[in-house]
């Protein structure tokens, strides 16, 4: 019994990229209405306010529709569609529950929550009350920043590899192990599609590019920050008048009017561009 199923596993070859794109597109589809659905159903009890910020996103209805298809083995709506099915190709078998459940939690917090961490370590490393040096400090500093910078683009150049090859759909499939393979219908061709080919090598143009974009602004804030710490009075950089008292949790200060009234029309600051919500910019005290 076990030859067979070994043999029709060897049997088996990858979804192309197509498939998998009109797959997750029906499953998102799908998981967009029932968003709405809940939505409208939370929308009747009086606690819904404080559920509010939390279904904004899709995390609910995405949990919800995985315990029902992947977490329970069975196909998801695109994937029955397309006929392709979860597999771990190189091992030629089923993914296990732990390495399907691992896959839906990177895909749904993998990015934020390391972003997150990354945040935690840097604010450990300006503690006053660490142990560091200053050169440590700076070290540290500059390097967290610049992988908190980069990691959207990894994610980016993921998704470009996936176009180029069709293997892995998503970073946190890859880091599971969880790709898809064609089980019925029309079975897929050997060769990949020129025009997904032509997106992912145009992907990573774009990944290219925007990661030297990073780098250079990243050295021009560090040269301003220099230039300001050279000064005694610390003036705003929006109004180049008042003094900055004001500042946002990526640690750039401005002066309150000008970061209140930037913040109402765009709320990522206006040095780095990192999103910033009004309420958690920090007033400064004794400047």
């Amino acid at each position: 019994m076990s030859q067979e199923k070994n043999f029709v596993f060897k049997k088996l070859k990858s979804a192309n990229q197509a498939e998998i794109l009109r797959s997750c597109q029906r499953d998102n589809d799908f998981i967009w209405t029932l968003s709405e659905k809940l939505s409208n159903i939370l929308a009747r009890f009086k606690k819904y306010r404080s559920l509010l910020q939390f279904m904004q996103t899709d995390v609910p209805a995405r949990f919800i529709y995985f315990i029902l298809t992947s977490g329970m083995g069975n196909q998801t709506l695109g994937e029955e569609y397309t006929g392709i099915v979860q597999v771990d190709l190189d091992a030629c078998k089923v993914p296990s529950l732990s390495a399907r459940v691992l896959a839906a939690i990177l895909e749904c917090f993998g990015e934020q929550a390391f972003l997150k961490i990354l945040e935690r370590l840097q604010t450990s490393v300006n503690n006053p009350r660490n142990e560091l040096t200053p050169n440590a400090v700076k070290f540290l500093n500059t390097f967290l920043t610049k992988l908190r910078a980069i990691v959207p683009l990894l994610i980016l150049a993921h998704r470009g590899l996936f176009y180029m090859f069709g293997r892995y759909y998503s970073l946190g499939k890859r880091l599971s192990g969880v790709d898809y393979a064609k089980v019925y219908g029309r079975r897929p061709t050997d060769g990949i599609s020129w025009g997904l080919k032509l997106l992912g090598i145009a992907t990573i143009v774009q990944f290219m590019l925007r990661l030297f974009h990073k780098d250079n602004r990243l050295e021009n804030e560090n040269s301003e920050i220099k230039n300001v710490s050279n000064n005694t009075s610390v003036q705003c950089q929006l109004c180049l008048e008042k003094i900055s008292n004001t500042a946002t949790p990526c640690g750039h200060l401005f002066c309150w009017s000008c970061l209140a009234e930037w913040l109402q029309t765009k709320p990522r600051c206006p040095l780095c561009r990192e999103h910033v919500s009004p309420s958690r910019i920090i007033f400064l005290m004794n400047l």
